[in-house]
């Protein structure tokens, strides 16, 4: 039988720098506790600190920077427990399933073992240590500083002043905490996952991998159980392995005898499935989900159980011809091309001991409210966690996960390294393999790229390149060949650009950080076939702004201000957000207000991203993405990358992006001397209705507007119409907007416009806004173009829809219970071009008369 027992809950504390005593002295059996503090496990010493008083929150003010000496110090745990008799009589492990970082640990006083890996678990058998009654047991942890202190640094970082400091590439941790543009340096220490000993007397359970294979026509799937069990004993040990997968159309079983010889071993089971029933990703179906449960027998005895969530499903990257050159590169999920709609995920606080299940629900909720469907994780942060990819797989979000490589080269031309790493590699692949939501295994973030263009061969020449196409690539094909791998992000073919657009995936960094540095409309002619990051900053909301900014500091560039800020913005030159607003709005931030900067600041980061989506979207499957960065923040920032923030309110450019991302939507386009009228279906379904578009001048003095029949079909983008591209001309571009309307059942269904005049060079006229109810729903109304109408600039309604633009003449609705005050107006974006904002609200019976 196996066993636990949960060391969970309060330990003590103490950071030593060793100039009192040697931190190993402070882990002997038995010490003066005095001076330690109290502290959780699971937990961090960040966290236990700012309980204790003894620092601020590092996410307020400028905290972090002096809480820094945090992560120089040695800190030992302690605690004492009393193990079961059963523990004592059988063979007996202590397991931490998350230590941050370098490790060693003590039990009563003899040390039995050392660990420096975040990512894996530490295993160390203490059936000769332990001993009845009370046990003592301690762990040295430091946050890698010392451990890669005498390590090579620049030559793996070529250009990156710091790594001399850190060498983080040498320590396998979240990488983000050494600093990244949208997080500050802030290096993690502590026990930040559960801790238990474990006994058993027969065999045990290590992991269990679980992977699906279904036939072309779905009639069939084999699901693949390969149990990864220890027999304890010193014999060869026989058992019986029984597998139940159960399901909505019922449960399936296998049951296999086998000899286990001593130590581990990897014993293969398959479950037939007729007619399974699949899982899906939004909006093509259902995520449906099975239950796998695996128990093992000694002798007719249960000895040992273990429980996963699984689905069936096949994954494949299309990778044929493109008919204008290059490769497509587009996700098939059973068989059906999926476009992958969504952002980057990072990890949900700077303290990753701190997120809970609830913070990562809401997070995914509000993800699947803005219409995602897939979240790329980045490679510099940390692995998913079953509760994370639990979320994914019930929500149907795709999943594309780096491995935690980012944006460096890594030293896995040293063996210790390289033997570590496959450890690591091995254990995830095995742990996060039941999961359906995880679709591509990706090798690292930016490191190919990085070899091309980033001097990274000038001093240590690719040392990493044979673990992302030899090492990784030989350890998925054992343990889980049923996921496509992809060596780098962005990739292509062997002899091309790593970050070519007609082949491969794509980081478009041309907007924001490149030649397009300010010109987001660049976009429009972007051809990369699966874009999986490029974005634009825009300012949090002052709301937020407040939760972290002292009083005295509420300013633009105050000291708090920038050390929040975004390191992208802030360069020898100037100022990224100048620039955007000088371009576009004509405005010098210096002289505005913060309410204003803020929310013209949302306002951008809005345009940009919505002219992102709708490039990708129109061209589907040419291009088959438009995943952005990033989603969500670690910490609260001034300007940041996301839609939503650190303390999950909605940024001003969340609900432009839900409707960007709505699974049917209506484009328009330029191509050549053309306006495109583009209709985007997702569902399964033809959708049919009428499409109203043409040319709009902003004061509402005229509408050209053409008619159209629209006929979208399943999964598709479809050119509806087009017009003349001179017919804008005429009118001027600073005088009219294209437009175009999906109209269905009498009623505004989808809208879209195109601009090609800065909005501080278009003729904008005085917005007046009529707001009334009909049943359940709020409908504005202005007989002039407006742009950005806002509801909720602090992000902290839950609204249905906001930050939207009304088309002169027609109405647009947004839900709006019965019994709810009618929705009042905040901002108009387009007003301060005018001669101020008039809004009016009617009841029901004023407008129906």
């Amino acid at each position: 039988m196996t066993g636990k027992l949960s060391l969970n809950g309060i330990w003590k504390i103490k950071g030593t720098d060793g100039r009192r005593g040697t931190p190993a002295s402070y882990c002997a059996e038995a010490v003066d506790e005095r001076t330690f503090l109290q502290a959780k496990v699971p937990g961090e010493v960040h966290l236990d600190l700012v309980r204790q008083g003894i620092i601020q929150d590092p996410r307020v003010a400028m905290h972090a920077l002096q809480a820094r000496w945090v992560e120089e110090l040695f800190w030992i745990y302690r605690r004492t427990f009393t193990p079961p008799k059963e523990a004592l009589s059988q063979r007996s492990w202590l397991v931490f399933q998350g230590l941050d970082l370098a490790a060693e640990i003590y039990l009563n006083g003899q040390r039995i073992g050392t660990h420096a890996n975040a990512f894996r678990p530490c295993r160390i058998e203490v059936s000769e240590f332990l001993r009845e009654g009370e046990n003592t047991l301690a762990v040295c942890l430091e946050s890698g500083l010392y451990h890669a202190g005498e390590r090579p640094g620049l030559i793996y970082q070529p250009g990156g002043l710091d790594a001399i400091l850190h060498k983080r590439m040498w320590l396998r941790k979240p990488q983000y905490q050494f600093g990244w543009d949208w997080n500050p340096r802030l290096v993690n220490v502590g026990i930040y996952r559960p801790v238990w000993l474990e006994w058993a007397d027969t065999a045990r359970f290590d992991q269990v991998s679980v992977y699906p294979e279904l036939s072309r026509d779905h009639r069939q799937a084999t699901v693949h159980i390969r149990a990864h069990i220890e027999n304890v004993t010193n014999e060869t040990l026989p058992v019986t392995l029984v597998a139940e997968l159960a399901g909505p159309e019922g449960n399936f079983l296998t049951e296999e005898k086998v000899s286990l010889p001593p130590g581990p071993s990897t014993q293969e089971l398959e479950i037939q499935v007729q007619d399974p029933l699949l899982w899906w990703p939004r909006p093509h179906g259902l995520p449906i989900l099975y239950t796998l449960s695996c128990k093992l027998f000694v002798e007719g005895q249960i000895v040992d159980s273990i429980q996963r969530r699984t689905g069936i499903r096949s994954v494949e990257i299309d990778r044929s011809p493109h008919p204008t050159g290059g490769e497509h590169f587009t996700l098939r999920i059973n068989g059906k091309p999926i476009f992958a709609k969504g952002g980057n995920w990072v990890p949900a606080d700077m303290i990753y001991a701190a997120p809970d299940k609830e913070r990562y629900r809401q997070l995914i909720n509000l993800a699947v409210q803005a219409n995602f469907n897939t979240l790329r994780i980045w490679g510099g942060g940390l692995y998913a966690d079953h509760d994370l990819l639990d979320l994914c797989d019930e929500a149907g979000l795709l999943v594309w996960h780096d491995f935690i490589f980012a944006c460096a080269q890594y030293p896995s031309d040293d063996p210790s390294f390289l033997r570590d790493v496959r450890e690591e590699i091995t254990y995830i692949v095995r742990e996060l393999s039941p999961h359906p939501s995880l679709a591509v295994w990706c090798g690292n973030n930016e490191i190919e790229w990085g070899a091309w263009d980033w001097h990274f061969d000038t001093l240590h020449a690719h040392p990493d390149h044979a673990l992302y196409h030899l090492e990784i690539p030989r350890i998925l094909q054992q343990e889980d060949p049923s996921r496509p791998y992809w060596p780098s992000s962005p990739y292509s073919p062997p002899g091309h650009h790593p970050n070519a657009p007609t082949m491969g995936d794509q980081h478009p960094w041309h907007v924001t950080l490149g030649e397009n540095r300010e010109n987001f409309w660049a976009y429009r002619s972007d051809e990369s076939r699966f874009p999986n990051e490029g974005g634009a900053l825009g300012l949090s909301s002052l709301a937020t702004l407040y939760d972290f900014l002292p009083p005295e500091e509420r300013y633009y560039l105050s000291p708090s201000w920038l050390f929040h800020d975004n390191e992208m913005c802030e360069r020898a030159q100037g100022f990224m957000g100048e620039e955007w607003f000088q371009r576009w709005l004509g405005w010098n931030p210096a002289e505005m207000t913060l309410e204003d900067y803020a929310f013209y600041s949302g306002v951008l980061q809005a345009e940009a991203l919505v002219e992102y989506i709708s490039n990708f979207r129109r061209r589907m499957f040419s291009t088959s993405s438009a995943i952005f960065w990033m989603y969500n923040d670690s910490w609260p920032v001034t300007h940041g990358w996301t839609i939503v923030d650190y303390y999950l309110r909605r940024k001003l450019a969340y609900h432009p992006v839900r409707r960007a991302f709505d699974p049917i939507q209506i484009i328009p386009a330029i191509e050549g001397d053309k306006v495109l009228i583009i209709g985007v279906n997702e569902t399964h379904d033809v959708w049919r209705g009428e499409a109203r578009f043409g040319l709009a001048r902003f004061d509402g003095s005229k509408r050209i507007e053409q008619l159209a029949y629209a006929e979208l079909a399943p999964n598709a983008a479809t050119v509806i119409a087009h017009f003349p591209l001179s017919d804008w001309e005429k009118e001027s571009f600073k005088r009219a907007a294209a437009y175009a309307v999906l109209w269905h059942e009498g009623r505004v269904f989808r809208q879209n416009r195109l601009l090609l005049a800065p909005y501080k060079e278009i003729s904008w006229a005085k917005p007046n806004v009529k707001v009334w109810r009909e049943g359940d729903q709020a409908i504005f109304k202005s007989d002039v173009f407006v742009w950005g109408v806002c509801l909720d600039p602090l992000g902290e309604q839950d609204l249905p829809d906001d930050l939207f633009d009304l088309l002169p003449g027609l109405p647009w609705s947004i839900p709006w219970p019965q019994d709810k005050p009618l929705p009042k107006i905040a901002r108009i974006a387009s007003a301060a071009f005018g001669q101020g904002e008039r809004t009016s609200s009617s009841s029901d019976e004023d407008c129906n008369g």
